[in-house]
This record gives C-alpha cells, structure tokens and sequence, in this order.
C-alpha cells in the first residue's frame, strides 16, 4: 500500500473520489493561490475581492481539518460536497449556512465544532511549512511512500495521479 500526502487549493485543485490508498489531504492556503482563485471567478481585480477570497480558502481549509478530526472519510466527504455545492454557485457564496448543510449531510455534530478550530489554525501552519520545507511551488503537490523511497510530484491533478498509483500498483 502506497502513503500518499497531497497538498492541495482547496476549490482550486479539483478532487475525485478517492481509492484505496492512504491518503493525506494537506490544504495550502497563500496570496498566489487567493489571485489565481480571484481571476478563476472573475471576480474585479482588486484587493477587496483578493482578502474575500483568501478569508474563504482560510475558512475552507480550517473547516476541512476541523471537520477532518472527526475522522479522514468524513473530512474527504465534506471536500467533495463542498466541491458539489460551488459548481452551482461562487466561493464568496460561502458561509456558516453552507458548512451546516454540509456537516449535517455527512452526519457531523456541531456541538464541539468551534473548539476544535484553534487546533486546525495551527494544524493549517505546519502544513504551509511543510509544503514550503519541501520546496514544492506549486500546488497540487505529492508526496508518494513507500518503506523503501519518497518520490515528490508537483502540479498534478487528483484524477492523473490516481491513474499513476493505479499503473504503480499493477506494476508492483
């Protein structure tokens, strides 16, 4: 079995249902990846709409790791109906009401939700580090192990590197 840790732009790195591997979902959150999902939107270019769309990546991304401590299928659950939810409306479009709809599909309690946030703020650093720390520039990144070797992909999507592990497995 294959450990794979991805580092993604939650909204922006579009995520498929995943296989049998032992994934790890990092979200990176930075300025770059706010512009780039600014211009995605077509939103106007100005720094207005740059915080707004960085304060929701942040939000996003705090939410996924909080909602990922209830476990990892329920975190990559949330991602993927959150990815459903976005298609039809603007990442601006994001909000309290929306992770609610979200949490309660997936049958996640809201009682502690709020005291879990302050370990997911600093959960969200370390993998900012992390991604820094292994001189990745861009997003999506992977890390793929296995007990012999690490081998490191930069800017490739969830599908393509699914079909690679796959070829790697068959291969094997």
């Amino acid at each position: 079995m294959l450990e794979t840790h991805y580092y993604f732009t939650p909204i922006l790195d579009h995520l498929e249902p995943f296989d049998h591997n032992d994934w790890h979902l990092y979200p990176i959150v930075t300025l770059p990846a706010a512009k780039q999902l600014r211009d995605a939107e077509d939103l106007p270019k100005n720094i207005v709409s740059l915080n707004a769309c960085y304060d929701r990546l942040r939000k996003v991304s705090l939410d996924y790791l909080t909602v990922n401590l209830y476990g990892r299928k329920q975190g990559r659950a949330f991602l993927l109906l959150l990815q459903d939810v976005l298609e039809e409306t603007t990442i601006l479009d994001y909000t309290v009401q929306v992770r609610q709809q979200i949490l309660k599909e997936i049958g996640v309690s809201t009682l502690n939700f709020m005291e879990y946030r302050s370990f997911a703020k600093r959960h969200l650093a370390l993998m900012l580090k992390d991604f820094r720390k292994n001189d990745f520039q861009a997003s999506p990144a992977s890390l793929i192990m296995t007990n012999e070797e690490c081998l490191k992909i930069e800017d490739c999507p969830h599908a393509l590197l699914q079909q690679y592990l796959e070829q790697i497995e068959k291969t094997a």
